[in-house]
């Protein structure tokens, strides 16, 4: 078995990592949870089935889920070739920034072009003072997650982004710290990382892993090491075949007891469960929808706030009961997923590979239908406010 997991990591970066088909479909079911769980903020679906409660209001744990898959993937993809010297860590931030920053961008000029004219409407904005000059640099330049702004403002979702983009950052160093460590420590990275998040999971006033701005960072880095931890670990045939699924089992238990560092443990061990079953299947022939959505999931989470405004529109304008809330929120669910597509199809794909295509010594760029990993959200409870 070892052997087989250790072939799985000797392709170049760019097939490793990227062409994991269900890896790639994980990160659909991931988005959409965190989308049901944005929907869920306004239309309170939830107090209505309360069944339902457990699963919606712990959607913000989809992030979770990508910050884990996030350097859980960069180990696939680099660990047996890491970044090295100033080229190589050139080489590594250029296509992390061909991936993240062109859509983030074209996100954020066309929020503020919505906001221009909604004011040139006379159309009155929810808490004006969040699209304030300010805040549009620090969010352009990914700073806004680096404990540098204490609300929420312009494209809300990127402060994701902003620590992903910390974490692409630090990932030379960190994997070249994780390559030294001796095999006998290796494990200790997880299972450190695990207990902080618990730790983190009972600091006030959330007693959640729910930290976006605020802590938001230390919530990243401690699921990104994990990541990159269980990476090495799974890649080396060091974690017993029946582990994944015993710890997937701590997913529902987690949602259940509201205990968000089990649940966290749980999505960790989903992730390798289905990267252990994806090195014995076959590659698709036609990447299926599932697929398709998954490799859209950066646009779907940055296309979620234009969304927002006709969700928040539609319950100004309808007040409706719990049935049109359940409408509203399966409209919202679908619409977000078609303008994440269209946003992926026709902004992150032809932008990523234009940059690429004119910079020296990129690389070559994995084909359509097979992107790397994308980036992801949350935000407290208490925080939600209405839209545009």
């Amino acid at each position: 078995m070892a052997g087989g997991m250790m072939a799985a990591t000797a392709r170049p970066a760019t097939d490793a990592a990227a062409r994991h088909a269900g890896l790639t479909r994980l990160r659909f079911f991931l988005i959409g949870w965190v989308v049901l769980y944005h929907l869920n903020l306004p239309l309170h679906v939830a107090d209505g089935w309360p069944w339902a409660g457990p699963l919606l209001w712990h959607g913000y744990l989809g992030v979770d889920g990508f910050f884990l898959l996030s350097g859980f993937a960069l180990w696939l993809g680099y660990g047996t070739r890491p970044p090295r010297g100033a080229a190589g860590i050139g080489r590594f931030l250029l296509r992390r920034v061909a991936k993240i920053w062109p859509l983030h961008l074209a996100a954020l000029l066309a929020l503020a072009l919505l906001v221009a004219v909604i004011t040139a409407l006379g159309v009155p904005i929810n808490d004006p003072d969040r699209f304030a000059a300010r805040d549009f640099v620090l969010q352009m330049l990914l700073l806004n997650g680096w404990e540098t702004t204490e609300r929420f403002s312009w494209n809300y979702p990127s402060w994701a982004l902003s620590v992903e983009w910390a974490g692409y950052l630090a990932f030379p160093a960190l994997l070249a710290g994780l390559l030294r460590l001796p095999r006998s420590l290796a494990a200790l990275v997880p299972v450190l990382g695990f207990a902080g998040l618990w730790l983190l999971a009972q600091h006030p006033p959330n007693n959640s892993l729910n930290h976006t701005l605020h802590l938001g960072l230390v919530r990243f880095g401690l699921e990104f090491a994990i990541g990159l931890g269980l990476g090495r670990l799974a890649t080396e045939g060091r974690m017993p075949r029946a582990l994944p699924w015993l710890a997937a089992a701590a997913l529902p238990a987690g949602l259940w007891l509201w205990q968000d560092a089990l649940a966290v443990l749980g999505l960790a061990g989903v992730m390798l469960a289905v990267w252990q079953a994806g090195l014995r299947a076959t590659a698709p022939a036609r990447p299926g929808l599932l697929l398709r959505l998954g490799e859209a999931s950066f646009g779907i989470y940055l296309g979620w706030v234009f969304v927002e405004v006709g969700v928040v529109g539609a319950i100004r304008l309808l007040q409706p009961g719990f049935a049109g809330s359940l409408a509203i929120m399966a409209a919202g669910f679908v619409a977000t997923l078609a303008v994440g597509w269209c946003a992926w199809r026709w902004v992150e794909v032809p932008a990523h590979r234009w940059i690429l295509a004119r910079t020296s010594g990129a690389g070559a760029l994995p084909r359509p239908g097979h992107a790397g990993p994308p980036q992801r959200p949350g935000r407290p409870k208490a925080a939600w406010k209405p839209g545009v």
